[in-house]
């Protein structure tokens, strides 16, 4: 690759990049490869990079976290020790002006305790948890706080809290498990606020609001707000003007490790990002999404206005490519309807596949769709990252219908219950015929305390086959698709008989087959 000249702003960053680097060998040299151990490397510095291939996207991404990609050009946040790497693998870059608003206005003292509290401010962190707790008592039949665990910071530590919201909180029962999260990145905040309103708007909406109301009674909704509050509040808990994009230090600096790059990826396996360990904020999401079942999930970031649905990591299609397309369109058409000309149309008016944009490794969105067997996609919410306050009241308006209807798709579809003959719940697999294979980790599982399963697809007809561990597997075909609410499909599956020695067996059969009429709905249970 032909090396670039500098110009005088790259010079002077990858020089301070040089020493930068050089002070933290020596710091390292007596350290253990321990999490307590590891230091800072310095803040991000927005910088637009020049490449002469899209080829090259591949390599760079190796070495900067990328915020957007068009043609040739690629806007990204390095590091200075990312800067010399950059420098050493010739590429040519310019330092831009920070895209974040200046100051954050932050919420007024008693904000959290007035109902008739403005969203148009950002709350300090104990306003944060003090809201969360206040919804719980005064909705305590509706929801609960839960606590997925502490951030890397252990000199000034975060919770990362989530709020789950049900007719039955404690309870699991036979609905769609659906993940909203916002902020790994802990300076795109337009999600944060957002996420709390919509907290607010289930929980007041529900009993007076029917749409509002069947949401809740009928969905299992986790939302968690803020995920990565270490980085939005690196500036101190009262303030949010000196959020960060990465994740921190047990000390609290910035770490320079992404986030959204610090997960196990399909194709490049646990560790693309070449970090020893998985941050505390990424275990603890992974530990949710091994705990619950997530049918549909979505993260919110800044930076961009688009949906962008899988995969991130692979260039081929997702099996259920069109109906992803559906989903990413559906919210874009809502949000444009909803705002004023040119909202949430970047790239393909709104929406965009992952790697036809740039290529992530690493990322949440394939982890929660290939490891998971869940839908998640992600969703660019504003050009500005730490939007100013006073826009947040517009873009709640224009994402309001969006997000609501966001959550009805995971209503879409097939569901059931998969058990044994004595109606028992089973761990299980739910495959669709001739569309689903382990390479692209596509057949979804079944909730093991409920049962449960939700296979979201598009009208159509389908064949699906259960199978379970020790169980005979099972087939049903022509299941009928329509528009709307899903098609109940439930199934019962027959252990295979243990051989004990010196013992015949009487033949089985070795498989069950079952076939649903064209022409028959199931009804509701």
């Amino acid at each position: 690759m032909r090396l670039h000249p500098f110009t005088l702003h790259n010079f002077i960053a990858a020089l301070r990049g040089v020493a930068l680097v050089l002070c933290l060998v020596v710091t390292l040299l007596p350290a253990t490869e321990s999490q307590a151990s590891r230091p800072g490397i310095g803040g991000e510095i927005p910088i637009r990079i020049e490449i002469e291939e899209r080829a090259q996207l591949e390599e760079l991404t190796k070495i900067v976290s990328i915020d957007d990609a068009r043609g040739l050009e690629v806007w990204a946040a390095a590091t200075p020790e990312q800067l010399v790497r950059l420098h050493a693998a010739g590429f040519r870059w310019e330092v831009l002006a920070s895209a974040k608003a200046t100051t954050a206005a932050m919420c007024p003292a008693g904000w959290e305790a007035d109902p008739d509290r403005t969203w148009s401010c950002y709350p300090s962190y104990q306003q944060y948890t003090l809201l969360m707790q206040r919804f719980v008592a005064e909705h305590p039949g509706l929801c609960r706080l839960m606590d997925l665990g502490a951030g890397n910071n252990t000199v000034n530590p975060h919770h990362l809290w989530a709020l789950v919201i049900s007719d039955n909180p404690d309870l699991d029962e036979d609905e769609p498990e659906v993940l909203l999260t916002s902020s790994m990145h802990g300076d795109e905040t337009t999600g944060f606020v957002l996420m709390l309103r919509l907290i607010d708007e289930l929980l007041n909406g529900h009993g007076s609001d029917p749409d509002l109301t069947a949401l809740v009674e009928e969905t299992e909704i986790w939302i968690n707000p803020l995920a990565n509050p270490d980085g939005a509040y690196l500036g101190g808990d009262d303030n949010l003007s000196g959020a960060i994009r990465y994740y921190t230090t047990t000390t609290g600096e910035d770490s320079g490790v992404d986030p959204n790059r610090n997960f196990p990826d399909p194709s490049a396996g646990d560790h693309p990002d070449r970090s020893l360990w998985w941050w505390p904020e990424t275990e603890a999401m992974m530990a949710l999404a091994e705990e619950r079942s997530f049918v549909l999930s979505v993260n919110f970031h800044d930076g961009v206005e688009v949906v962008n649905y899988p995969w991130d990591t692979w260039e081929r299609r997702h099996p259920d490519d069109a109906w992803f397309r559906m989903l990413a369109r559906a919210y874009a058409d809502l949000a444009q309807t909803d705002s004023p000309g040119g909202y949430m149309t970047d790239f393909e008016d709104g929406i965009t596949n992952g790697y036809d944009w740039y290529q992530i490794r690493g990322g949440r969105q394939d982890f929660m769709t290939y490891f998971h067997g869940g839908r998640e996609v992600t969703i660019e919410l504003s050009h500005t990252k730490l939007l100013p306050a006073e826009a947040l009241e517009d873009y709640w308006q224009w994402n309001r219908r969006a997000l609501l209807d966001f959550i009805t798709h995971a209503h879409e579809g097939i569901r059931g219950l998969v058990t044994n003959a004595d109606g028992a719940p089973l761990a299980a697999t739910v495959e669709v015929v001739g569309r689903d294979v382990p390479a692209n980790g596509s057949f979804v599982r079944t909730d093991p305390a409920v049962g449960d399963y939700h296979r979201l697809l598009l009208p159509g007809t389908y064949d699906l086959r259960f199978r379970s561990a020790g169980y005979f597997r099972l087939e049903i075909s022509g299941i009928a698709v329509v528009e709307g609410e899903a098609t109940m499909v439930d199934a019962v599956l027959h252990p295979i008989p243990v051989r004990t020695p010196g013992r015949r067996l009487a033949p089985v059969v070795p498989e069950s087959k079952a076939t649903l009429p064209l022409d028959r709905q199931l009804p509701p249970r």
